[in-house]
Formats: structure tokens, C-alpha cells, sequence
């Protein structure tokens, strides 16, 4: 059962982890609103009032079985080990070790949506690489570069976006600019919407970097592996 949940990852998580486990328990976002050390006492103990929080209360009530024992393997881990996102009723656990990341994926099976692992070909180069992304072959035989824009940088300057696009669409084919990316470039003034352009080699990502140094954000070197 943990190989039909198991996912290939072809680079770290927040640039960071190699492993990362995702659990569907409703009411965990009690994992957010609490430290983990509290939490058993805290759904003992709570007052099921009509306040703010009563509805995580009652759903984290409900699985209390499922999160104390997710919070008991935690406990029992020095927290630098690991780290936690909440999402709606998803925790996403994330780890470096492959001990921590089998024993919790036993012990959390039944809960389990999916886990992501490195394939045994890449393990050592993201284990010794930063910000690079593991791949059988160069996207089209020829991009080296992910490169991730921040058009929020350039907020309501619609012609200084327009400017620094029509650059963008000039150097093609060494740099991809969908219709779509320009749309989007156009009219995204906040940080929170992430999208990628791809870079031939390097001089050219140097060149887009001299252009628009403030709308390049993070950059992502494709490493070719066995697969």
C-alpha cells in the first residue's frame, strides 16, 4: 500500500527537505493554532464553546486519537528533524531523514494521501546541490534554467511591464514567454502567484538578470540524471 502512495520528487521541498508526507485529518489545523507539546492537554481540556476556534475544536475532537498519535511520534523527535505545513484538513510533514520518514508512514498509513521521496539516482545530487531540479533530459533538449518572475516587484507600472516583456519575447527561443505568462505578468501585482519562465544557458539567464534584475526571482538549474 505505501508504494501505490509513494510519489517520485526531482527536487527539494522549499528548497530544503527531500522527504515530504501528506495526512488528511480533519481538525488539524489545531496544529497550526497550537505547539505540539500542547495539544493532547489542550483537546482534554478545551471548552467547547460557540467561539472562534469551536469548530477546529470540535473536528480535532472528534480524530483525537489520530492527532495525539501523530503528535506523540512528533514529540518523541527533536524538532529540527522535521517540519509541519497545515493546509485546510491536509498536514504535510517534511524531513531529511529516511528513518523518520518510513517509521511515520507505518504508523500514519491508514491517514496517508501520499508521500514524496527522491529517486535513489538523484538522492546524492540534491543531497550536495541548491536549487536545482533532477531531470531525465533538458526541457526541450535545451533549457538549463527555471526561472521564477516577480511581477509584483513592478506593481501598476503597466508600461515598464510591458517594456520588459516585449525584451522577454525577443530573446525567444532562448527564453520561453507564453501568451499565458504575459497575461499573467500583466496583470499580477501581488506576490503570491508563482510562475516560471525557461532559460537557455547561462549567459542569457546573466542578460535577463542585467535586464530586470528586480522581477527575477528564484532560480533553478535542471541537472540531468539516470532515471
Amino acid at each position: 500500500m505505501l508504494e501505490l502512495k509513494t510519489k517520485s520528487t526531482s527536487r527539494k521541498f522549499y528548497n530544503k527537505w527531500l522527504y515530504k508526507i501528506s495526512l488528511q485529518i480533519d481538525g488539524c489545523v489545531i496544529f497550526r493554532t497550537q505547539p505540539i507539546s500542547n495539544i493532547k492537554s489542550w483537546l482534554e481540556h478545551s471548552d467547547s464553546d460557540s467561539g472562534y476556534h469551536y469548530e477546529n475544536w470540535r473536528r480535532a475532537a472528534v480524530n483525537k486519537e489520530i492527532i495525539n498519535s501523530v503528535c506523540e511520534f512528533l514529540i518523541a523527535h527533536d524538532a529540527d528533524m522535521y517540519a509541519t505545513r497545515v493546509e485546510r484538513n491536509r498536514l504535510d510533514v517534511y524531513t531529511n531523514d529516511p528513518e523518520f520518514y518510513e517509521k511515520l508512514s507505518l504508523v500514519s498509513e491508514d491517514y496517508m494521501v501520499h508521500r514524496f521521496e527522491p529517486n535513489t539516482n538523484n538522492l546524492d545530487v540534491l543531497n550536495n546541490s541548491q536549487n536545482c531540479i533532477t531531470v531525465s533530459k533538458l526541457p526541450k533538449d535545451r533549457y538549463r534554467y527555471r526561472v521564477y518572475l516577480l511581477p509584483h516587484k513592478m506593481a501598476k507600472d503597466r508600461d515598464g511591464k510591458q517594456r520588459y516583456l516585449t525584451w522577454l519575447k525577443l530573446q525567444s527561443p532562448r527564453i520561453t514567454c507564453t501568451p499565458a505568462i504575459e497575461r499573467w505578468f500583466l496583470a499580477t501585482d501581488w506576490n503570491w502567484d508563482r510562475r516560471y519562465v525557461l532559460v537557455e544557458d547561462e549567459s542569457t539567464l546573466l542578460m535577463m538578470k542585467l535586464r530586470g534584475a528586480d522581477v527575477v526571482g528564484r532560480v533553478y538549474n535542471f541537472i540531468v540524471c539516470d532515471k
